[in-house]
């Protein structure tokens, strides 16, 4: 999804790699982006109103935000793994939800209150919807950010590649992360400072080592 060019957001954002060899990969991939916003934005709506704040709140927050579609590939197993060894070991994301599609092959699994964890398995039909880290800045840690990881397939299951397509859906660089008033009891304080979400991405960028 580009930002228009008239846009006063237009010089934010690098222009889109395309992948011209794959025949309607750039066209597929643009309408699930489009899809998958627009439902991200009712999602949204609904956690607006939740957090008693107006049911748009977040609509021009995140239109042509810092939002990415990404097709992740996990390859087989070699063997040579070490014991204990995931895919991708736990972590929250740092954006406000993600949003994701069934993947070609198990091995998802999220965190639950009680420290357990637990297997998710979509139906085609169905998206699984994670709070990332920024909810949990504005909710003063009400929402809370979804602890998950991708595990390896069992020593005695079939060892496919897998493949996932996340969509991570961010606001806007200029969007304030300050704790709500609505999510604050009286005389509570912020538990986490105030910081602009374009700020707090790159910072945790950084920490992780992608910057």
């Amino acid at each position: 999804m580009e930002v228009p060019k008239d846009h006063a957001l237009a010089g934010q954002y690098p222009p889109n790699v395309l992948v011209p060899d794959v025949p309607h990969f750039d066209t597929t991939l643009r309408l699930l982006y489009s899809g998958l916003l627009d439902l991200g934005i009712e999602m949204l709506r609904a956690i607006a109103l939740g957090l008693e704040l107006p049911e748009n709140y977040f609509d021009e927050k995140v239109r042509h935000g810092n939002s990415i579609l990404r097709p992740i590939h996990y390859p087989a197993m070699t063997g040579k793994e070490e014991p204990g060894a995931v895919r991708s070991g736990a972590h929250e994301d740092i954006n406000l939800i993600t949003l994701l599609i069934g993947a070609s092959s198990p091995g998802l699994e999220v965190k639950n209150k009680r420290g357990d964890w637990v297997s998710i398995v979509t139906e085609p039909h169905e998206i699984v919807v994670n709070v990332g880290d920024m909810p949990q800045r504005l909710t003063n840690h009400r929402l809370k950010s979804t602890t998950h990881r991708v595990v390896n397939p069992p020593p005695a299951a079939k060892n496919p590649t897998r493949y996932s397509i996340p969509f991570f859906l961010h606001p806007v660089s200029d969007m304030s992360l300050a704790a709500l008033p609505s999510c604050m009891k009286a005389g509570e304080t912020p538990r986490e400072p105030p910081i602009l979400a374009g700020d707090y991405l790159e910072q945790r960028l950084r920490e992780i080592g992608l910057l």
